[in-house]
């Protein structure tokens, strides 16, 4: 490996772990800083390797051990952003030779061949990050010791110190329940939100590199090209009827439904922008679905739906080089 591509590497690791950093330290932008942190590591892995993604990864994660010295802090960027993007990196660069026949002019000419490259498809790269982020929150869980009830009384206490938030009108009780509630989406949402983040800092890491001309493989037709195997159907619904049945099978389970169920938004996301191609008022309707959903939130349930649907009628998806 060149020294440029290792320092590269190195200089992407350090980004991402300053990044992250801010939540560490518990930094009012700490969110919006850490959500990003994955981008770096995406555009070394794409622009320079896959083992550029992977150093980056590593420095990432004692980056944050050395400013943190804290091992579950360090462990958390490792195994929930930094190394699950690098190996999203990986597939995205995966590809093998196609031989395809062509035919000479003339018909007695001689045959010839062309060599193609079939790049990984794009919903196979999907499924592995929705397994990515299951398995990323399934170990940050177990490393965290995650217990319900135990997160319970610091909830009710920052839901009574939210002042103007309306809930000092609620007693102690209508506040346990509302802790309670919040408490058990978590397993359903932060698998969510880590596939959507890392499926975004992929997709934005490759719009970089891109630009730079450091991108090998063609652009994708994202919005055509976007379907899960169709094993996931039956994976999403064994873990949905699972999740009925609580404890920790059910926490387990509901964190399957809460990858898969975000992976399947964005199926169906791609599916809107798909359909609308060529339609007239196009811009509008993007624009109030992506509006509707972060102000309402429930509208990401309608394009879940949709996103089973097209994949229970689609295909395991196209290879990536279809553009």
């Amino acid at each position: 490996m060149k020294p440029a591509t290792i320092l590269i590497a190195v200089v992407s690791g350090l980004a991402s772990a300053l990044l992250f950093a801010g939540l560490v330290l518990q930094s009012t932008s700490a969110i919006s800083f850490a959500l990003a942190a994955p981008i770096p590591i995406a555009i070394a892995s794409l622009g320079w390797g896959s083992v550029a993604g992977f150093i980056a990864s590593a420095v990432a994660g004692m980056t944050i051990y050395a400013i943190a010295q804290s091992v579950p802090s360090a462990l958390t960027l490792f195994g929930t952003m930094a190394l699950p993007m690098a190996v999203a990196g990986h597939l995205a660069g995966l590809a093998r030779p196609t031989v395809e026949t062509l035919p000479e002019n003339g018909a007695n000419s001689a045959r010839k061949s062309r060599s193609d490259l079939d790049w990984y498809p794009l919903g196979r790269v999907l499924f592995a990050v929705a397994a990515m982020a299951i398995g990323a929150c399934l170990f940050l869980g177990w490393m965290l010791g995650y217990d319900p009830d135990a997160f319970v009384p610091a909830v009710v206490e920052a839901l009574g110190q939210g002042g103007g938030s309306g809930m000092e009108t609620l007693n102690e009780t209508q506040l346990r329940e509302f802790a309670k509630l919040i408490i058990a989406l978590v397993p359903y949402v932060q698998p969510a939100l880590l596939t959507i983040t890392l499926v975004s800092g992929l997709y934005l890491g490759a719009a970089v590199v891109r630009v730079s001309g450091r991108l090998p493989r063609p652009k994708d037709d994202i919005p055509s090209a976007t379907h899960l195997p169709k094993i996931a159907l039956p994976i999403f619904g064994v873990a949905l009827a699972v999740a009925f049945i609580g404890g920790s099978i059910g926490l387990v389970a509901a964190v399957f439904v809460g990858a898969l169920g975000g992976a399947f938004t964005l199926v169906g996301l791609a599916s809107l922008h798909r359909r609308t191609r060529g339609r007239p008022g196009r811009g509008l309707v993007l624009f109030t679905s992506y509006a509707a959903i972060l102000l309402l939130s429930f509208p990401i349930a309608l394009f879940m739906a949709l996103g089973l649907f097209e994949t229970w009628r689609g295909q395991d998806g196209p290879s990536l080089s279809q553009s």
